[in-house]
């Protein structure tokens, strides 16, 4: 906050999640609810009216193109940020820190399509991105600065609320740098335990003395089928101690 204005956007971490905390939905089957897990991702998510949403890259690979060899381009691209549709009504942002994606349009579902990339990444992918017309924000020399990309959200896409709906990793990685404001977890009544399936957050670094944040819970429903959706606030991010 500064002069009593928010610098980033509010952050809602929203997933769907077994009883013991994984997230691959393509596991469960059908749910006692008669849905799938993916409709009922959507359908809770839905319901907040956030018009942007944020994943990691490997979240974002699922709706790019296929991986296929950059032209290579003798104009070098102007510096700076490339905003291909800044009045865009849905923003669908992804992180890409080594520029591994590739995309043959600029929206996903409607949504316009905003890379969060770094300044290592080549003038062939720039331009390879400039082509496809798919925007793109410099955040950071070889690592992704999160805080930073979410300031640049927020001034350069004016979006004051965003849907964080990545994969543990990067889920992980935004709760370390503490940049999430609020938990929405939907539990189903599965237990998934795969010893190597992704759950909610995993914190990147060596396992620390303390757990990585403390929440209140704020909202509690019961949904059909035994599901139960918490919406928690994130009350502090605790010190990271290694032992």
């Amino acid at each position: 906050m500064l002069g009593g204005k928010r610098m980033r956007p509010y952050v809602i971490c929203h997933m769907c999640t077994t009883i013991d905390g994984k997230i691959l939905v393509d596991r469960w089957g059908s749910l006692p609810s008669g849905q799938s897990g993916g409709s009922l991702f959507e359908k809770t998510a839905a319901s907040f009216g956030v018009q942007s949403w944020l994943v990691g890259t490997h979240t974002m690979k699922e709706f790019a193109a296929k991986s296929r060899r950059l032209k290579r381009v003798k104009q070098t691209v102007p510096p700076g940020d490339y905003l291909a549709d800044p009045n865009a009504r849905r923003f669908a942002i992804g992180a890409d820190a080594k520029g591994v994606l590739r995309f043959s349009k600029n929206t996903i579902g409607g949504d316009h399509v905003v890379l969060l990339v770094t300044r290592q990444v080549s003038n062939d992918y720039l331009a390879h991105l400039r082509s496809a017309k798919v925007s793109y924000l410099l955040c950071g020399r070889n690592r992704l600065n999160l805080g930073s990309a979410l300031m640049k959200i927020r001034s350069s896409l004016r979006i004051r609320r965003l849907m964080l709906e990545g994969g543990g990793m990067f889920n992980g990685a935004m709760l370390k740098a503490g940049l999430i404001d609020e938990i929405s977890q939907v539990i189903v009544p599965v237990v998934d335990g795969g010893p190597d399936v992704t759950s909610v957050f995993e914190i990147p670094g060596p396992r620390t003395q303390t757990a990585a944040a403390k929440l209140k819970v704020i909202k509690h429903r019961v949904l059909t089928g035994g599901i139960h959706w918490f919406r928690y606030r994130v009350e502090m991010r605790t010190a990271a101690r290694r032992p």
